[in-house]
């Protein structure tokens, strides 16, 4: 639930700044970032939900019917990290392009003020492997939670 909210708000404020962003300089570099962070977000959103389908009420009150919604949830954790895999280095390519594309307006910029792009270059460098690394630790301890679950449906199977 909060996490559902979180991302919600998420959206909602990358939207926002991406137009706020383009409002203060309408260019063709800052439209097309601006286009490519919506992309992302809705399709972001849009995998998102249909991961979550499922996993949001039990299909009875019963025990049994709890922990196979805990394990669905798990499940489309472990889909959502992996599909993360994919976007953050789709997303790079993205920008890549984006800036070889418009390099005849940012060249200008990047000459007159090199220590600000070298700057944004080293917080995107040293800011990638603390993201995929945690990734990978989130990964590990949902699979951990996955083995956990099935554990318990195993042994509910058992009983019965």
């Amino acid at each position: 639930m909060i996490s559902n909210l979180a991302a919600a708000i998420a959206l909602v404020g990358t939207l926002v700044f991406a137009a706020w962003a383009v409002r203060q300089e309408p260019s063709r570099l800052r439209i097309g970032w601006a286009i490519g962070i919506s992309v992302l977000v809705f399709v972001a959103a849009g995998y998102r939900l249909w991961m979550q389908r499922g996993t949001w009420r039990p299909e009875s009150q019963s025990t049994r019917a709890f922990v196979e919604l805990w394990h669905r949830r798990v499940v489309a954790r472990i889909r959502l990290i992996r599909v993360a895999f994919y976007l953050i280095p789709a997303w790079l390519v993205f920008c890549a392009v984006l800036a070889a594309v418009n390099w005849a307006a940012l060249a200008p910029d990047v000459r007159a003020h090199p220590m600000d792009w070298v700057e944004a270059l080293g917080i995107d460098v040293l800011v990638l492997p603390v993201l995929f690394w945690w990734l990978f630790w989130y990964r590990r301890r949902k699979r951990a939670e996955l083995q956990e679950v099935e554990r318990i449906l195993d042994e509910m199977k058992d009983s019965q």
